[in-house]
């Protein structure tokens, strides 16, 4: 088995070195769809007597069937989102060997779903907290805030708006998103290339860099890992024992990569998040990185009071126990538990009998 895979790299090596003389592709979308077959179309190859053709996207190898001049390739499952390259391995009964390389963008497998919501209640919010991150380890609503000067880390009453406690950063710092992990809370910063280790006393026991990612963002967590964006298309995984980057995903829905995401929160197995300047959520497929829904919310900029420092919509935290969405913006004097209103899923047809 050993022999074979090395001859198999071998093999696409070989072929990768040669050029396409014989046919052409005469049909390639630039935009793939995740899990969805895609035809592609060649020139003369039936007429040639063209047999097989082999194609290697990343480490997926396979064929597509054939139908005439057209090769339909095989829904594509284990590979991100995102840009990728394509080679196309074509063998003609005489030996001779081509190989044609394209690339493509593979995104959402369909538009994303409408979700609407329903405002349970209003809270007071503090009008001068530029909100970065919001989080509730049980009743206590955590939040940091941002700005050069102003930044803080935070945690209310979210009924009555009280601050609880409240610790401010350096001048120098620009913080942004945070998550609770354990007993720590972890703060990040924008520009200043790492993040912060408090404990839920806000007392620092502890930094952690950056890693390919640039700058800091917005954070959440599930029991396994920790999700940050970096104002870009990319999700990072980090390990919580060690906050190292392990990995990313890309966000992509239907028709667009989705840049500048922010401020995370996870709901029930998914992501939701802000993208930075619009008034509405997404909501991530953390297993493949779809944008499976969207939620407008630019409704709730009109129910605050305006001023010449409100800001965007920004603020996104998970009640478990009540099962509702807390949402706010920077520098809002309010915040909004929302009632998300999911449609129900649609089951399945039922098969035909002609059995009564």
């Amino acid at each position: 088995m050993k022999y074979a895979r090395i001859f198999s790299l071998v093999f696409l090596v070989l072929l990768t070195r040669c050029t396409s003389e014989r046919t052409k592709l005469t049909h390639f979308p630039q935009r793939w769809h995740y899990d969805t077959p895609t035809p592609v179309a060649f020139d003369n190859l039936k007429d040639q007597g063209v047999k097989v053709i082999k194609f290697r996207v990343d480490s997926i190898i396979g064929g597509g069937a054939r139908v005439g001049d057209t090769v339909y390739l095989p829904p594509l499952r284990d590979i991100p989102l995102g840009p990728h390259e394509i080679f196309f391995y074509i063998t003609y009964p005489d030996g001779h060997r081509e190989v044609i390389r394209k690339k493509f963008t593979l995104y959402a497998r369909k538009p994303p779903a409408r979700w609407k919501y329903r405002i349970v209640a209003e809270y007071p919010h503090d009008i001068h907290a530029f909100t970065q991150g919001l989080e509730f380890s049980g009743d206590t609503l955590y939040e940091s805030t941002g700005l050069y000067g102003k930044s803080s880390v935070r945690k209310t009453d979210f009924r009555t708006g009280r601050i609880l406690k409240k610790k401010n950063f350096e001048s120098d710092i620009f913080a942004e998103g945070l998550t609770l992990w354990g007993d720590s809370v972890l703060v990040l910063t924008w520009q200043n290339g790492k993040g912060f280790i408090l404990d839920r006393k806000f007392n620092r026991l502890g930094e952690f860099p950056y890693g390919k990612s640039k700058e800091g963002w917005g954070l959440c967590h599930n029991d396994r890992v920790i999700y940050k964006s970096d104002g870009t298309e990319k999700i990072w995984i980090l390990d919580p024992r060690t906050l190292e980057e392990k990995d990313y995903f890309n966000v992509y829905a239907y028709q667009n990569k989705i840049k500048r995401i922010n401020e995370l929160e996870w709901v029930e197995g998914k992501i939701y998040t802000n993208i930075w300047q619009k008034n509405a959520l997404a909501v991530i497929n953390p297993d493949t990185g779809e944008v499976e829904a969207v939620i407008d919310l630019s409704e709730l900029v009109k129910r605050v009071k305006h001023h010449p420092d409100l800001d965007v919509l920004n603020g996104i935290a998970y009640h478990k126990e009540r099962g509702t969405l807390f949402v706010t913006g920077k520098n809002w004097d309010k915040i909004f538990e929302l009632e998300i209103l999911r449609p129900e899923p649609v089951p399945p047809p039922r098969p035909f009998s002609l059995k009564p």
